[in-house]
């Protein structure tokens, strides 16, 4: 028998707008603000984007269907030379990091150069684009790496810009839903990691949604979840593995800001783990797009903090 959520609420079957992906580039400023401390990364070894105008720039979807559970792929060329691939299903998804290069002449297919940022992968494709009898347009990528000859809808976007860019209150925060909860780690061995998650206000009940991130900021794992606050306890549903939790919680407020702290932290094989308030979060499963793009265009910037 199939595990229930908790209190009886029932399993999340949202749907996320796909034009919700593509605008979230301009929502950085939300959260680099918090984030940030003074610490200087690796220089970045992006390749310099090309000078002409991109014609890959923006979300690229193979799948129509958005409900939870349903399978998810998609390809994002921010137009800088700097893209994502995600893959999986709703709710449950990896996300890899790349940079590209392109060589493009008007009315002919473009090439594509492009290189995994993680595990260096390197690949040399062509790029096909095609518009059918409604008007969309579509990508296919000749030597694709993981689905061979699969079509890509070109998505457009309709978001506010202007309210994306507004900055984050970190000042009026209570309690922990619309937060994003952030544990970022420099790694003696090389590297870095985050545990994230991000939780959306909760209903009158104390009933919320949320996504659990995990990885760098070149390759991550997001899953979506439901949560419910009884007290000083929260209630952790895990969609797509039908995974319930409950652990203890407890706020703390001090000169670096707020830190939540998790007694029971089932995404840290119920270890106690704590995390900083990294602002507010954003009303969209596609949030962790922001992630990376931070990385990307703050890569001679500063670093996030530990929530230590």
């Amino acid at each position: 028998m199939s595990a229930r959520p908790p209190h009886g609420s029932p399993p999340c079957s949202r749907h996320v707008s796909p034009c919700a992906l593509v605008g979230l580039a301009l929502g950085l400023t939300l959260l680099a603000a918090p984030l940030l401390d003074n610490d200087t990364p690796e220089s970045a070894t992006a390749r310099a984007p090309a000078e002409a105008p991109d014609p890959l720039r923006g979300l690229w979807m193979r799948y129509d269907s958005r409900a939870e559970g349903d399978p998810l792929r998609f390809w994002y060329f921010h137009g800088d030379g700097k893209g994502l691939y995600r893959y999986g299903k709703v709710g449950l998804a990896n996300t890899h990091s790349f940079d590209y290069q392109l060589d493009a002449e008007p009315g002919q297919d473009v090439g594509l150069e492009l290189r995994f940022r993680k595990r260096g992968d390197e690949h040399s494709l062509t790029a096909a684009l095609d518009q059918d009898g409604q008007g969309r347009t579509w990508m296919t990528l000749r030597g694709d790496p993981y689905e061979p000859g699969a079509r890509y809808r070109k998505v457009e976007s309709e978001l506010d810009f202007a309210a994306l860019a507004r900055p984050s209150e970190l000042a009026a925060a209570k309690g922990i839903g619309d937060r994003i909860w952030i544990d970022y780690r420099n790694l003696a061995t090389g590297g870095s990691e985050f545990h994230m998650y991000q939780l959306a206000a909760t209903a009158i009940d104390g009933r919320g949604v949320g996504w659990f991130h995990r990885g760098d900021f070149d390759d991550w794992s997001t899953e979506s979840l439901t949560y419910r606050i009884d007290g000083d306890r929260v209630e952790l549903f895990f969609d797509i593995r039908e995974e319930p939790n409950s652990t203890s919680f407890r706020v703390i407020s001090g000169e670096q800001g707020r830190v939540l702290v998790l007694d029971e932290d089932p995404r840290d094989f119920w270890a106690t783990h704590r995390y900083r308030d990294g602002g507010r979060s954003f009303e969209t499963a596609a949030f962790d797009l922001v992630i990376g793009l931070q990385r990307w265009l703050t890569s001679s910037g500063p670093r996030p903090r530990s929530a230590g």
